[in-house]
């Protein structure tokens, strides 16, 4: 290899790039500096016939556009009619590939139903993903049905596919902003083996978060994106990544990108901790409580002396809503938020739950009108069992918010 190509970098090649998650996962898979292209149509032509990049990712709009500049495919990329992956060989000739499909295939593997001669819902069918998914169903054996807002089989009858071992998820609905959004429920496909959603920001899916409700296997897009980079990798550089490698990226990124949120009685230090937890982390703190003022106007206090309980849990749901969609951040919540049982799944779309566990006399009771209304006592009566319930972790709190911080960040799992 020249020194003129060991310095040109990869990337991904689209018209509108926003935050991605790939730079992260080439720098962690092979060291790869990571690039975004950003062209307009007009420019395609020259990013392809210049020299400014080593290899690249191709998303929408151009991954059957691409295909005119290319000097070769591989048989798959032919196959599907669309490139995601090029590669610069040592002669200069450009060739394209498509590694969504060796993705798609981890989904299905790793989500472990067998669907050979079994009827799979595919939603979004005819998009590019859903033709992936598509193609890698009927490769290993099912029946595939699309599923969309005008096929045969679409939102509105979904629910006589009741022999559905499979349902797989290809459109947008329900990704970041839009969630917990889903683009059908999963009511009367009683024969459902497992789901699949290639969506991967939020965690947890609408789509997901029922599939849970009903102990229906699931899983998400973001070890498709992971496994496809590794396959990309293998191209432009021959690095092999094995599987373990490719699942331990995943879980270590879904980790980083997931909220840690801090549940508990009122008074256990949440906030405290959590602004510890973020000093230690690099990550956006968020008072729940706080930011609720900010919305009212008003210390929380002040409006539920004025307004009431119910009136302000209303208020909190819907702060909660738009916070917890979020990634990366540490967020505290307040004490009574797990006496709305909507608010379990905006924190479980995109969280991992952790629970402070603090001694009842050690409680702060200053400026709680619900505490100096309800007592102690009767407060851990009606919320600890729903604490426990909602709580991925559990953590008794130490001798100060710092070494409480420090205790759960060594529980957790660990992050990129």
């Amino acid at each position: 290899m020249n020194d003129v190509a060991t310095t040109r970098p990869y990337g991904v090649l689209g018209r509108v790039l926003g935050h991605s998650y790939t730079p992260t996962i080439y720098k962690e898979l092979a060291g790869l500096e990571y690039v975004r292209f950003e062209r307009e149509p007009e420019d395609l032509e020259a990013f392809m016939k210049g020299d400014e990049w080593e290899g690249t990712n191709v998303t929408i709009p151009y991954k059957r556009a691409v295909m005119d500049y290319l000097d070769e495919l591989s048989p798959l990329a032919e196959r599907m009619g669309n490139v995601n992956t090029i590669t610069r060989l040592p002669n200069g000739r450009l060739r394209g590939d498509n590694t969504d499909y060796f993705g798609f295939q981890c989904l299905v593997e790793e989500l472990g139903v067998e669907i050979a001669g079994k009827k799979v819902l595919v939603l979004g069918a005819t998009g590019g993903a859903g033709t992936t998914a598509s193609m890698v169903l009927g490769d290993l054996g099912a029946i595939v049905v699309p599923v969309g807002r005008a096929s045969e089989v679409n939102y509105d009858n979904i629910a006589r596919q009741s022999d559905a071992a499979l349902l797989v998820n290809c459109t947008p609905a329900g990704m970041f902003p839009h969630c917990p959004d889903a683009p059908c429920t999963l009511e009367g496909l009683d024969a459902l083996e497992g789901v699949i959603d290639i969506v991967y920001n939020p965690a947890r899916t609408g789509l997901m978060l029922e599939a849970e409700r009903r102990g229906i296997p699931c899983i998400g897009g973001l070890l498709m994106l992971v496994a496809q980079a590794a396959q990309a990798v293998e191209r432009y550089t021959g690095q092999v990544t094995d599987r373990e490698r490719i699942l331990d990226v995943t879980e270590r990124l879904s980790h980083r990108e997931q909220n840690i949120a801090l549940i508990g009685m009122p008074g256990s230090g949440k906030t405290r901790v959590g602004e510890q937890i973020a000093l230690l982390t690099g990550r956006e703190h968020i008072d729940l409580d706080r930011a609720l003022e900010e919305r009212l106007g008003m210390p929380c206090a002040d409006f539920i002396v004025e307004r009431g309980e119910p009136a302000f849990r209303e208020q909190e749901t819907a702060a909660l809503a738009d916070l917890s969609k979020r990634s990366g951040l540490v967020l505290s919540t307040g004490g009574g938020v797990v006496t709305r049982d909507e608010n379990y799944p905006l924190l479980h779309q995109n969280s991992q739950i952790v629970m402070l566990n603090r001694k009842l006399d050690e409680l702060a009771h200053k400026g709680r009108p619900i505490t100096a209304r309800d007592g102690i006592d009767k407060l851990a009566e009606q919320r600890m069992p729903r604490y426990r319930a909602w709580a991925d972790y559990i953590i008794d709190s130490r001798d100060c918010a710092a070494n409480t911080a420090r205790a759960i960040l060594d529980t957790l799992p660990p992050a990129l």
